[in-house]
């Protein structure tokens, strides 16, 4: 299923995107002009005072951020791994099953797959940071090679196509793990109608932990096949927040430049317009070119990986150069011998 088909068959969730974060643009930009209101009296009740004025940009700018955060943190990101879930299973079987919306679906399928949202956030977090500290191990392994003419220049690039890809290959990863539960109790259902015990193992499998270090190695293992994508959407996202930015900054500073009574007043104003631009530029990011180059990283990473199996000496060495890697292999072993002795207590 290409990406287009992915595109096309989860717009609801870009629907509630574009509906959340146009409502939050819509009222950042409220809020700026009110602070800009608010800057016209005083520059007229006490004439222009330029340190007054940054202090107000600079709170605007940061209240906003972290009133965003809080919002994708406990609004959104379920949402965002539900559209994980579903792009998934449409990948894996071409189709999610009828009788339920598909945001619906997907919040369900988090919490079969992790328990919580609260779960699928720390499981992310940690993959995150694990896969920042592998990226950065291979850089290093790269700069053995800068002597090379030209070379340096090359991995400073796939250094920062790494980086800017960071933030989706974890959303990838995530999409590993859903794969192989839903894998798993497929395996289960056929087994159970077949009237068969389950596999031996099959309880590992389904470890989200266990499947979040194989779905790191396996990224490891397939990075240079995936930084093709990388690259990609690296382009697509600053090429379009290049030009949502420019579409809304110079309307914005017309506007400033018709509100304002002085020209000092003016060049501050100026500033807030590129305030209001920057809220447009990354609400439009957020609503649209975050959730496309989700699909385009998952489906990648889905294909590259697809009949690997996860190697265990790579999985070794990943441990001595990974802290968090640790973690989610410590975090496994912990989940597998509770698993293990749930299993062996016997039955009342």
């Amino acid at each position: 299923m290409s990406v287009v088909q992915l595109i096309t068959k989860t717009m609801p969730f870009f629907i509630s995107r574009i509906i959340v974060y146009a409502l939050f643009g819509l009222i950042s930009l409220v809020f700026l002009g009110i602070v800009i209101g608010l800057g016209i009296l005083l520059a007229r009740w006490f004439e222009f005072a330029s340190g007054f004025f940054i202090i107000m940009i600079i709170a605007t700018f940061f209240s906003v951020l972290a009133i965003l955060r809080f919002i994708e943190r406990y609004f959104l990101y379920m949402v965002k791994v539900g559209h994980i879930a579903v792009v998934t299973e449409l990948l894996r079987k071409g189709s999610v099953p009828d009788g339920k919306g598909q945001i619906a679906y997907g919040k369900d399928q988090v919490v079969a797959n992790f328990g919580s949202a609260n779960i699928a956030f720390v499981v992310d977090k940690i993959i995150y940071a694990a896969v920042k500290q592998i990226q950065r191990w291979m850089m290093r392994i790269g700069n053995f090679f800068s002597f090379i003419p030209g070379a340096k220049n090359v991995i400073g690039i796939i250094s920062k196509v790494m980086e800017v890809s960071l933030r989706y290959v974890d959303e990838a990863i995530l999409s590993y793990i859903m794969l192989k539960k839903s894998e798993a109790k497929d395996a289960e259902v056929a087994a159970t109608q077949e009237g068969e015990a389950p596999a031996e193992g099959q309880q590992e499998e389904v470890n989200v932990w266990k499947a979040a270090c194989d779905g790191v190695v396996l990224y490891a293992q397939s990075w240079k096949q995936i930084i093709m994508t990388a690259g990609g959407i690296v382009v697509f996202v600053y090429l379009l927040n290049f030009i949502v930015f420019l579409a809304s900054v110079f309307p914005l500073m017309g506007i400033a430049r018709l509100m304002a009574p002085n020209p000092g007043v003016e060049a501050v104003f100026g500033y807030f317009a590129i305030v209001g631009a920057y809220i447009l530029t990354s609400m439009t990011k957020r609503a649209l070119v975050d959730p496309i180059a989700m699909i385009a990283m998952v489906r990648t990473y889905q294909l590259n990986i697809k009949d690997l199996t996860p190697s265990m000496d790579l999985h070794d060495k990943l441990l001595g150069v990974s802290s968090k890697f640790k973690q989610l292999f410590n975090k496994s072993k912990t989940e597998t011998s509770k698993a293990v002795a749930t299993n062996s207590e016997p039955s009342a």
